[in-house]
Parts: structure tokens; sequence; C-alpha cells
């Protein structure tokens, strides 16, 4: 029985860890030749203050990023 812990950030929609979801088992039963009936998938949503990227709380170098991608897309219209 294949059993997949997927740890992902809060601000996805419930149909895109839904589809997710479908994704992995869908993989485990092609890579691993597993009757889909024995997939487990157990998904943790993280709060960006709980979690950590490059010793800096993820929620500020997510804000960062956004920024980032915000410049880059308006310089990218100009």
């Amino acid at each position: 029985m294949p059993i997949v812990t997927v740890n992902l950030m809060e601000g996805r929609s419930p149909e895109q860890i839904e589809n997710m979801i479908a994704e992995v088992s869908e993989a485990l039963v092609r890579s691993l030749d597993a009757p889909i009936e024995t997939v487990r998938i157990m998904v943790n949503e993280m709060a960006p203050y709980g979690f950590g990227i490059a010793g800096r709380p993820a929620r500020l170098v997510m804000a960062e990023r956004q920024a980032a991608d915000a410049t880059a897309s308006t310089e990218g219209q100009a």
C-alpha cells in the first residue's frame, strides 16, 4: 500500500489539491503497478509563517518574489 505525504504552502484551491491527488495517485499506479484502491495520499498545508526558505520566513521570501514578478511583468509591457 503506497502512502505519500505532500507538504504544500497554503493558497491552492480545493480543486488544485484534488487534481494533484489524482495525478500523484495515477503516477503511483503506473510506476509501482499498485492497485488504485491501495494508494493513500496525505496533504499537509502549511501557513507561510510556519515554513522557512534559506533561513528566512517563507512569507517574506514569497512576498519579495511576487513583487519582483510584478516589476518584471510591468517592465516587459513597456
